[in-house]
């Protein structure tokens, strides 16, 4: 027992610490959809975006920061765009939203925690996708 039992709590608390990040990284992808899909339509305003990244986020109990992401027209010599309305018919959006896994709040890092080893400081969360303004 005393041999299987750290072994068996090391292996048990590293699949929650990845199952979580995969898990996060699968909704950093589904909210960069879901802004981009918010950002292409014509009847789009300023704030969409950020009620979009935020919504999509909320239902993996991660409180958005609106600095993790960047809306850039590739179209248009990859400028930066601060209000998805004012971008021309027809360019290509792109949005992406990054931040460092130990800077998202309410993150379950349970083997780090205990031992360093795990997903460490710096690891990205990277969700990206594309759309064509409408």
């Amino acid at each position: 027992m005393a041999f299987i039992l750290p072994v068996l709590l090391f292996s048990v608390l590293g699949m929650a610490e990845f199952g979580q990040f995969f898990y996060i990284r699968n909704c950093f992808d589904a909210a960069a959809r879901d802004v981009a899909r918010a950002a292409c339509l014509a009847t789009a305003i300023q704030t969409d975006p950020v009620t979009r990244a935020t919504a999509t986020l909320a239902q993996a109990n991660v409180t958005f920061n609106p600095s993790w992401m960047t809306i850039v027209d590739v179209t248009n010599s990859n400028s930066t765009v601060t209000d998805c309305s004012a971008v021309p018919v027809g360019d290509t959006i792109l949005v992406t939203i990054q931040c460092n896994y130990n800077l998202i709040p309410n993150a379950y890092r349970p083997l780090y925690q205990l031992t360093g080893i795990g997903i460490g400081n710096g690891k990205p969360c990277v969700g990206t996708s594309r759309r064509i303004k409408e």
